[in-house]
């Protein structure tokens, strides 16, 4: 039997390629979000002595997900994020940050002025003809304030007073023609107490109060009872009061979300506050 080598070669060679089309384009990017974020805050140095507190070279976030209803389209999202700004007064032992006198307070801030970009994909393999709803992206990324302080409960450390500024914007890819979407607030602080949008002029409210109260009517559009028990679904406090701002108290986690449909290549913009008191 003759083997022909150099046609081997080329059919392996085509494999190798239609592979690597199927990766590339399996997913249309459906939309890009971009943000930016500041996060203020009060350190209090309750003992009689003076403390050095060292500050971190970089601020991670912890992920959390959402319940999604089935019958909306699921995405993929990818990140591209950059180390923030932390300054810093002095170095200690080898450790950059700041002294603290006995029973003085002073104010820190976190800034990350280079955009952290969200590219929401969707797989473009159709197989039936299904009606398709709207996407939804149920990932939170949150700053879990005791784990970025984990020594202020046991050496007489107080934070408070936490402030997080979040600006960014949604533009729609040029994968689709039109968007429709539901975005939850990206980036929130763990346990917050108040959120507030910030309308600019000219900007389009695309606000809804709760991922959660958004969740619970889909699955009573489609007369499915959540089951309360179950610790996948985020629990509300019912005594929720909002005004014209969205100024909420969570039991568990849930945020605030944008929805909105679209067809314009016009980035959409947002802005938002987010307070933490007490910790």
């Amino acid at each position: 039997m003759v083997i022909n080598v150099k046609r081997l070669l080329k059919l392996l060679m085509l494999s190798l390629l239609f592979s690597l089309l199927s990766l590339n384009f399996g997913e249309e990017t459906i939309a890009k979000m971009s943000i930016t974020y500041t996060l203020t805050g009060e350190i209090t140095n309750t003992n009689p002595y003076s403390i050095f507190v060292a500050v971190p070279s970089n601020i991670t976030f912890e992920e959390k997900t959402l319940p999604k209803p089935k019958d909306f389209l699921d995405v993929s999202v990818s990140t591209t994020q950059t180390p923030g700004i932390v300054f810093y007064e002095t170095v200690f032992n080898g450790k950059k940050g700041f002294w603290i006198p006995p029973y003085t307070t002073i104010k820190i801030g976190i800034y990350h002025y280079l955009p952290i970009t969200y590219d929401i994909k969707v797989d473009e393999s159709q197989e039936n003809y299904d009606v398709v709803g709207p996407a939804v992206v149920n990932k939170v990324d949150v700053i879990d304030l005791n784990k970025l302080f984990p020594d202020a409960k046991y050496k007489g450390i107080k934070i408070g007073n936490f402030k997080l500024y979040v600006r960014g914007y949604i533009v729609k890819g040029n994968d689709t023609k039109s968007l429709s979407i539901i975005i939850p607030a990206p980036l929130v602080i763990e346990n917050y107490d108040e959120f507030y949008k910030i309308l600019g002029k000219g900007d389009v409210d695309i606000w809804e109060r709760s991922y959660n109260d958004w969740y619970k009517n889909q699955m009573k559009r489609k007369n499915i009872n959540i089951d309360n028990n179950d610790p996948l679904v985020p629990k509300m406090d019912d005594s929720l009061l909002l005004d014209n701002n969205i100024n909420s108290e969570f039991k568990i986690f849930d945020v605030p979300i944008m929805a909105f449909t679209t067809s314009s290549s016009q980035p959409i913009n947002f802005y938002y506050i987010i307070y933490k008191y007490t910790n």
